[in-house]
C-alpha cells in the first residue's frame, strides 16, 4: 500500500510539473507545433509511420489540454519556466519482460524512436577492404562492411541502395542493380 502511493504521488507530482512545462514547451525556438507531425509522413514503413503519427497527435492532444487546463498553474510574469523531465520508465516494474515488451511500452510512451525495418540511401563511395570485401560508405555518414565476397554488385558511388533487416539479426544491402549481400555495420 505505501509502495503504491509512493507511486501515485510520483506521478501526480510529474503531472503538475508537464501542467506548469508544456504550455511554455509549444514555442520552443519559434517551432511549429505541427512540425513533428508533419515529419512523419517522411517514414516509409507503414508500421513505423503509422506509430509516429500516433505518438505525435496524442503528444499534440495533451499539449491542447494541458495548455487549457494550465492556465491557473502559469508562474508569474518574467519568472523561469519550470522544464519537467519525462517520466523514467519504471525498472522494477520492467523487470525481466523480454526486451521486445519494454521497447514496445517505450515507444508507446514516446521516450523510444520505434526501430527502422529498412533504410534508404545513396553511396558515397565503395571501396575494397584489406580481405577484399565491399566497405560501403553512405551519404548518411552510416558505413557498412560486406561480410562474405561474393559476386560484383555492380554498385558505384551515387546509386541508390537499401539496407533492411535480415533473418536472425543480420543487414542485407541491396544495390539499383537488384544484387545484394549480407554486411554489419561500422560505424
Amino acid at each position: 500500500m505505501q509502495t503504491a502511493r509512493r507511486s501515485v504521488a510520483g506521478v501526480m507530482g510529474a503531472c503538475v510539473a508537464m501542467l506548469v512545462a508544456v504550455p511554455f514547451a509549444r514555442g520552443v525556438a519559434g517551432e511549429e507545433p505541427l512540425a513533428h507531425l508533419l515529419a512523419c509522413r517522411a517514414l516509409a514503413d507503414p508500421a513505423a509511420r503509422l506509430a509516429c503519427f500516433d505518438r505525435e497527435s496524442a503528444t499534440l492532444d495533451a499539449r491542447s489540454v494541458v495548455a487549457n487546463s494550465a492556465q491557473a498553474a502559469l508562474p508569474a510574469a518574467g519568472a523561469p519556466p519550470a522544464v519537467a523531465a519525462a517520466p523514467a520508465p519504471d525498472a522494477k516494474r520492467q523487470f525481466g519482460l523480454p526486451e521486445r515488451t519494454v521497447m514496445s511500452e517505450e515507444v508507446a510512451a514516446g521516450r523510444r524512436a520505434a526501430d527502422a525495418m529498412m533504410i534508404e540511401a545513396r553511396l558515397a563511395s565503395v571501396s575494397s577492404g584489406a580481405n577484399g570485401h565491399a566497405v560501403f560508405v553512405l551519404d548518411n555518414d552510416q558505413v557498412w562492411r560486406q561480410l562474405a565476397n561474393g559476386d560484383d554488385l555492380l554498385a558505384r558511388p551515387g546509386d541508390t541502395v537499401t539496407i533492411s533487416r535480415a533473418a536472425l539479426g543480420s543487414y542485407w544491402l541491396k544495390t539499383a542493380s537488384g544484387r545484394g549481400c549480407k554486411v554489419s555495420r561500422v560505424r
